[in-house]
């Protein structure tokens, strides 16, 4: 379950968010790279939050497999 006291300091301001538990998989980038950036260690966070692109930024949280990838709007 992805923590949110654990955010990832790059993480964009609101409710979406990538905690320090991501293992740079690629998968989230893969999936929506207008949503998701990587950092020097290649950890991923949120970069924009894209409200058009909620579907996508959902099936990023559901595919992680070590679920770092939180909503805390729900």
């Amino acid at each position: 379950m992805p923590d949110p006291s654990r955010r990832h300091p790059r993480n964009a301001p609101g409710p979406w968010f990538v905690d320090l538990t991501c293992v740079s998989c690629d998968t989230c980038t893969d999936i929506s790279p207008e949503i998701f950036g990587r950092d020097e260690a290649r950890k991923a966070y949120v970069r924009a939050h894209v409200p058009a692109e909620f579907d996508l930024f959902r099936f990023a949280l559901e595919s992680c497999p070590v679920e770092a990838v939180g909503d805390e709007g729900g």
